[in-house]
């Protein structure tokens, strides 16, 4: 098989190409064949081509799940260049960043996200061309099947905080992709041709993009896309399409076991769970309300999907389960030595899942990647059988409804607010989400949470907006001068600090 993961959908295009690669339920459950699928990649990959587009060039990507994405993104890899996927809630701000940092030369977007696209552009201040993905299907001269690709050539960069520090682009490479992709689908989710699998995880992330994307188009599956999240309709399209296997994140697990207008799905084998922590009672209501086993992954942008728990083997409450194929895992102290089994330590890991680095930052590459073993700053430790169990996190990361938001990006907007001395943002315990934003503020002037509010929804994407505010004299600080963080989560957790929570803005994000 070629190096260049596009290959994942030209295979099958070539070996079985009426069976059906995709359905869009965003458009009136549109179904698209493999062949039909790799003339639209072509024919968006020959327009990059035309525009003098190819092999170290970066494209940004931002649409919703549907053909849309799927059409830009095997594109992109087609034409040997580097896709980029921005989240579609995400500001003007907040893609500006992405396109300057990165030097995209193009940004593929459709036409309800144009004007969004073309102020990004605007504000980067960069040569980026917008390029509406219907257009580019539409008006390419010839088309373009995958060209050769060196296997350690970048195919994606994602961007998150890391371990430490502001927004990074993590860089992952075409081997990288492929070979992980390959043991998730042969050894460990056993995933055939024969599966259908519902994409309702945002394909702009990396739980979404490997799980509903790739590790389908390898298999030669079936996914059916669903542009936004609602129980009732997901459990109704399981039920419709015959949904066999099911990805979710934990309030999306704890949504299904609430939702009780639609049958029980009647073809699901198992589900899995990742992006945060899944409680043992929503797993066990979870698995009564859907018929089918639910089970827990863990893994992080740096180095997805680093262990399941995965059937056959049992469920074991907590667990993330055994290293993915491929994959070594230790748990360490502060001085790397290896800890003996059930005791706790840092999450280090090896192999081809783990990225090739972050993008122009060898001094954050370096420091997470010591001695070829990537630090997660996750604490955890291993059972008798090899299991992984996730503790907690020496990072200050909050997971929020199985998204990660990165305190660092939502104190820098809020810092810059002139009524703001000094401000801190952590996790607290949230029954739906699993942890709620909440900003901890010294105050120079007068200023309400009402008005804050207003402030950072300008410039972040609605789920990374803190809905709760606490007003306080002074931060803890330690001798360093470090703000105490975890201090301001106890006393937020006791109810010595108090937050003034906010109205909801319109649908949950």
């Amino acid at each position: 098989m070629s190096a260049n993961v596009g290959s994942f959908l030209h295979r099958w295009a070539q070996q079985d190409p009426e069976r059906t690669g995709i359905v869009d339920s965003g458009r009136d459950s549109l179904a698209l064949s493999y062949r039909e699928l790799d003339r639209q990649a072509a024919r968006v990959a020959a327009h990059l081509r035309e525009r003098g587009l190819g092999p170290g060039d970066r494209v940004a990507i931002c649409t919703a799940n549907g053909l849309d994405f799927v059409a830009a993104w095997f594109g992109t890899v087609y034409a040997g260049c580097t896709t980029l996927p921005i989240p579609v809630l995400s500001t003007a701000h907040e893609i500006a960043f992405r396109l300057q940092h990165a030097g995209c030369k193009a940004l593929l977007t459709d036409a309800d996200q144009a004007a969004l696209a073309h102020e990004s552009k605007k504000r980067a201040g960069t040569s980026s061309v917008v390029v509406l993905i219907e257009e580019a299907m539409a008006q390419a001269a010839a088309d373009a099947p995958p060209r050769e690709v060196s296997p350690d050539s970048l195919a994606m960069l994602l961007y998150t905080s890391g371990t430490t520090g502001a927004a990074k682009g993590v860089c992952i490479t075409h081997e990288s992709l492929g070979a992980h992709t390959q043991s998730l689908v042969e050894h460990t989710l056993q995933l055939t041709a024969e599966d259908r699998i519902l994409g309702t995880l945002p394909l702009t992330h990396s739980y979404g993009i490997r799980m509903t994307l790739l590790v389908p188009f390898y298999a030669g599956a079936r996914t059916v896309f669903v542009p936004r999240f609602s129980p009732s309709r997901t459990l109704e399209l399981c039920t419709t399409h015959r949904i066999t296997w099911l990805p979710g994140v934990p309030t999306m697990f704890v949504a299904w076991a609430n939702e009780d207008t639609q049958p029980t799905p009647p073809s699901l084998r198992w589900c899995m769970s990742a992006g945060a922590p899944l409680v043992e009672d929503v797993r066990l209501r979870a698995e009564a309300r859907l018929g089918a086993p639910v089970r827990q992954g863990y893994g992080l942008t740096e180095a997805t999907f680093t262990a399941i728990n995965a059937p056959p083997d049992g469920a074991v409450p907590g667990s993330s389960g055994k290293p993915v194929a491929g994959v070594d895992l230790r748990i360490a102290d502060d001085f790397g030595e290896d800890l003996p089994q059930g005791v706790h330590g840092e999450v280090l890991i090896r192999g081809q899942n783990v990225m090739a680095g972050y993008l122009d930052e060898e001094l954050a590459t370096a420091h997470v990647m010591r001695g070829d073993w990537l630090h997660t700053g996750d604490v955890g430790f291993l059972d008798e059988e090899g299991r992984l169990t996730i503790v907690d996190r020496t990072k200050d990361l909050i997971l929020r409804g199985g998204a990660s938001i990165y305190p660092s990006e939502v104190e820098n907007v809020l810092a810059h607010h002139p009524a703001i001395h000094d401000v801190a943002v952590v996790g607290q315990a949230d029954d739906y989400y699993g942890e709620e934003i909440v900003a901890v503020v010294v105050r120079q002037a007068d200023v309400t949470a009402q008005e804050l509010d207003e402030w950072v929804r300008e410039q972040l994407a609605p789920y990374k907006v803190p809905r709760r505010y606490a007003f306080i004299e002074a931060l803890p600080q330690g001798a360093s001068g470090k703000t105490l963080k975890r201090q301001l989560r106890d006393q937020l957790g006791s109810g010595e600090l108090s937050a003034e929570s906010l109205p909801t803005h319109g649908p949950a994000q």
